[in-house]
């Protein structure tokens, strides 16, 4: 009789463990996030790059060519800002930490942030900024080429 009623009480926690994760990915973000850069005038459309999203117990990763070679790839304009203008990467979930960084020849990058918020370079140029973010489900890069009038 033991025995049956471990049996019932192993069967039980099984159960209720199934369907327990049932209703936790129920609850899961599974959509990978929008992401836009904006200024105190305008909205900047991003460029997607490389991601790693995982969800419902399923991953997916997509490696891309480096920023500059989707830019112009997609011949994204450069959109025009001001020297040192305020500038935000605004996200359609939370983030769990970011990197902003600024591209420099073809495959040599600095980070200038450690937040969504970031200054548009001071001198004149073209720029290609990136943003790497890091949330509970994954991580995405998004892009946007600026030229600093």
């Amino acid at each position: 009789m033991k025995n049956v009623n471990r049996l019932f009480l192993i069967i039980a926690i099984i159960i209720l463990v199934i369907i327990g994760r049932y209703f936790m990915a129920q609850n899961e973000v599974t959509v990978i996030p929008d992401v836009t850069a904006v200024t105190n005038e305008q909205v900047i459309e991003t460029v997607r790059g490389s991601y790693c999203w995982h969800s419902a117990g399923e991953a997916e990763c997509v490696d891309t060519a480096a920023p500059h070679e989707i830019i112009i790839a997609q011949k994204t304009p450069y959109v025009k800002v001001q020297p040192g203008e305020v500038m935000e990467f605004q996200y359609s979930q939370n983030v769990t930490s970011v990197s902003i960084q600024q591209w420099i020849d073809d495959y040599d990058y600095k980070e200038i942030a450690t937040s969504t918020r970031f200054n548009a370079p001071l001198e004149k140029g073209t720029y290609i900024i990136s943003s790497m973010a890091r949330f509970s489900n994954g991580d995405v890069t998004d892009s946007i080429a600026i030229e600093v009038e």
